[in-house]
């Protein structure tokens, strides 16, 4: 069975939990850039890079405190 992440990277705060949890990597950083009150910035997010390693164990899911996570079956 294949699984996939869904990931909504506007929800995530970014501490990075999912990150340290995965022990597939299918979690890696991502420097993504966001505008905010009419200013640009940067900053590192977790991002699922390796999705074809997800197992489906659903760690980075139940441990992100956002909710921006969600394993499906693919």
């Amino acid at each position: 069975m294949k699984f996939r992440v869904d990931f909504d990277a506007r929800r995530c705060g970014g501490a990075g939990e999912c990150v340290a949890v995965c022990s597939n990597g299918v979690w890696t950083w991502k420097e993504v850039e966001f505008r905010f009150l009419g200013k640009r910035f940067k900053r590192l997010i977790p991002f699922p890079e390796n999705q074809e390693k997800c197992v489906g164990c659903k760690k980075c899911e139940k441990i992100c405190p956002t909710g921006c996570v969600r394993v499906v079956e693919a």
